[in-house]
């Protein structure tokens, strides 16, 4: 399988776990407020321009859109491929300065032809492109001058000297590690930004090592698959709680991190 394939199968694969999701996302959002949380604290860590023009790439049903919006005051498209994530996020707009749409985000131009944006943001997304050189440098393209790309990252599970408490967990109770946590990592995804961008700027978001929390956040079926790949949901579902409550003795001594990265595109490209 050549890499163009490998990468279109990655893509249908995301986009049936998260059509798998739809259910666990809504339940997991009403309970803890946590998406909107995270895209408020992306705005607020990069300065975002209030009433400025954005691209959400990976909105899944429209959370971050519709926070950027009511927040902000921002006009928002948001892409993301899963099909059922974006109908149940169109049944919930208010604003008609949210849209909602199915499309790729490595083929941002095919998705929204001449319009230019301020800003083109990844909240909790950027980790699942196979091709993320690609969709960077699709944003960079549709963004104007000067105008910034920024993305929140997968949870980074640390100890009281940055220890990889997800790494421990797994340890802990026996079971093999994970291979894949993501399809891309943090550092590729911030040299890939660095290439299009020049100079790129981290944050960190810090949160208490909340073990019902990561159990609830874990057991969404789309963010199970990597961790326990080959297993059925509910034979997944019980191994993430197992795996957190093994962290609990030491979860008063752990953290949290969303990192986040920005960069500016270039005045003269």
């Amino acid at each position: 399988m050549n890499s163009n394939d490998f990468n279109e199968k990655v893509k249908r694969n995301v986009a049936g776990n998260f059509d798998q999701s739809l259910a666990f996302y809504q339940a997991f959002e009403a309970k803890h407020h946590f998406f909107a949380a995270l895209a408020s604290t992306l705005a607020e860590k990069i300065s975002l321009r209030p009433n400025t023009h954005v691209l959400d790439v990976g909105c899944g049903n429209g959370i971050s859109s519709r926070t950027l919006n009511e927040r902000f005051g921002c006009r928002v498209l948001g892409v993301d491929l899963s099909s059922k994530m974006v109908a149940a996020g169109q049944g919930e707009l208010t604003s008609e300065n949210v849209r909602l749409i199915v499309g790729d985000g490595e083929r941002l131009a095919e998705v929204v032809g001449n319009q230019t944006f301020d800003y083109v943001l990844y909240n909790a997304s950027i980790f699942i492109f196979p091709d993320v050189n690609r969709a960077l440098q699709e944003a960079v393209a549709c963004l104007k001058p000067e105008g910034e790309i920024a993305f929140s990252f997968y949870p980074h599970l640390a100890g009281p000297t940055d220890e990889d408490l997800l790494i421990e967990a797994f340890d802990r109770v026996g079971e093999p590690r994970p291979r894949f946590r993501v399809i891309t990592d943090y550092d590729k995804a911030c040299q890939a930004l660095a290439r299009h961008c020049g100079k790129v700027s981290q944050h960190r978001w810090v949160r208490p090592l909340d073990i019902e929390f990561l159990q609830d956040f874990f057991s969404i079926p789309a963010q199970s698959a990597s961790l326990f790949p080959g297993m059925d949901y509910q034979a997944r579902r019980k191994k993430i709680i197992h795996l957190f409550s093994g962290l609990s003795d030491i979860a008063d001594n752990g953290t949290i991190v969303w990192r986040m990265a920005r960069g500016k595109k270039p005045a003269s490209v």
